[in-house]
């Protein structure tokens, strides 16, 4: 998020998705008529390609079942950023738009506006299995206009980690469920009195970390307050609270230049600072808490960016508190992809039959083993292979009250001024007037008629 996208020409566009289809191996029978769906996602790193490996299966199940459904695949090779622009791309044009795109839930707002997606209410409304087995926000969070345009098939949520080597060198409790935001600053501060040489805590802020800072970060935080960044009931956003200032406070008592809780700038402030918690202070006993994804344990698996045997027993995990403890006593942010179907698709009821068939129950469970996921099903956790993955039990609980950004165009413009108030609570400006600049800033991004103060 905040990152500027660069621009390709469709024409190019064009020759990198012709030269990048993957084309089914799958033989129909004879004299069937097939229809053939294009499915376009993200391919980036080294293999191996889940989605595709995904897509692929599934397609061997509907050839074994005699369905006439043959897929395309259509791997765009580009960072996240770039993929956002070219499949933009792709979908302007009847030519290149593909049947089914692969979706990061906070852009469905700003693919809807544009006119490149089509709801999927009478698709899902045939499809009992969807409204009991998606968590409800896993069903809102790809729901814009009171329309639904997309599966989500995998998710994430945010949760406090804490390191129990340096909270038993600091004679704090290895147990640990805070329950307040006092809590937190309280060990924090607990650490740097009694542990020397290491970090107290990490909470993501300002503009280099980008949406770390504002999802890891200040939502956190100002989801547990009694105000919200955007009012759905008003169709407004929040510039003003006694929440938001409560958060910015937050930021300001961890970034403190004479009594520092959090890293210092040349970790803060660098794109860098996510790496540099994973793959070296964790490991390392450098930092006590950390404010983070589920994701984060991923680098520590025998096959991850940083393999470490002992996490499961150095590592504690604990759901972030509301400001004061009061209900709903815990909160966590969920992102993650969706697949949806385009509105220049000319095969929507088979795109639709698609989507079933890779978010059936085993397919979507293997799938987000494989790849790592937080299942936006219920009922996956209760698929062997997925229970055994550490934690995923604990991860998928939190989908019960899990929350969500703003899915709406502007969304990407006002995070940013959030990284850049929460900057400058920590170099040094008062929370109140960081907030006053927010304000500002975000009423000239989204009107003045779009927003309300409390």
């Amino acid at each position: 998020m905040g990152t500027a996208l660069r621009r390709i020409s469709l024409t190019a566009l064009v020759i990198l998705v012709v030269s990048s289809v993957g084309v089914s191996k799958a033989q129909a029978k004879p004299g069937a008529k097939i229809t053939t769906l294009t499915v376009a996602y993200q391919q980036f790193g080294p293999p191996p390609y889940h989605e595709a490996d995904w897509l692929n299966r599934v397609e061997q199940q509907l050839v074994k079942a005699n369905s006439s459904i043959r897929i395309k695949l259509i791997p765009i090779v580009a960072s996240e950023g770039d993929y956002y622009t070219k499949v933009d791309l792709m979908m302007r044009s009847s030519s290149t738009a593909p049947d089914l795109v692969r979706e990061d839930s906070f852009l469905i707002g700003s693919d809807v506006t544009a006119g490149y997606l089509a709801p999927l209410d009478s698709c899902l409304s045939s499809w009992p299995e969807y409204r009991q087995q998606w968590y409800s926000k896993m069903q809102a969070i790809t729901t814009f206009q009171g329309h639904n345009y997309g599966v989500m098939n995998g998710t994430d949520d945010r949760l406090v980690w804490y390191n129990k080597h340096v909270f038993q060198r600091a004679g704090l409790p290895t147990t640990w469920q805070p329950r307040s935001w006092n809590a937190i600053l309280s060990a924090a501060r607990t650490i740097k009195n009694r542990v020397k040489g290491v970090i107290p805590m990490n909470l993501y802020s300002g503009i280099p970390a980008d949406e770390a800072s504002t999802m890891q970060g200040f939502e956190m935080l100002l989801y547990g307050t009694k105000n919200k960044l955007f009012d759905y009931t008003t169709g407004k956003w929040v510039i003003s609270s006694p929440g938001f200032l409560s958060s910015l406070n937050f930021v300001g008592q961890v970034y403190n230049s004479s009594n520092l809780l959090g890293p210092t700038d040349d970790i803060a402030l660098t794109g860098q600072v996510g790496n540099i918690v994973a793959q070296q202070l964790l490991p390392k006993d450098k930092l006590g808490i950390d404010i983070d994804g589920s994701w984060v344990s991923s680098n520590w698996y025998p096959k991850g960016a940083h393999p470490w045997p002992q996490w499961q027993t150095v590592m504690g995990h604990a759901e972030m508190p509301t400001q004061y403890g009061g209900a709903p006593y815990h909160v966590t942010l969920s992102g993650g992809w969706a697949f949806s179907v385009t509105s220049r698709s000319g095969n929507k009821a088979a795109a639709c039959q698609l989507l079933k068939a890779l978010n059936s129950r085993p397919n979507l469970a293997q799938y987000d083993v494989e790849d790592g996921q937080i299942s936006p099903r219920k009922d996956v956790v209760r698929v062997a292979a997925y229970a055994k993955v550490p934690l995923n039990s604990f991860y998928t609980s939190l989908l019960s009250f899990t929350q969500f950004r703003p899915a709406f165009p502007e969304y990407a413009r006002v995070s940013n001024q959030i990284d850049l108030a929460m900057e400058n609570v920590m170099t040094g400006m008062k929370p109140k007037d960081a907030m006053t600049t927010y304000a500002q800033a975000v009423t000239g991004i989204v009107g003045k008629s779009k927003t309300e103060r409390r």
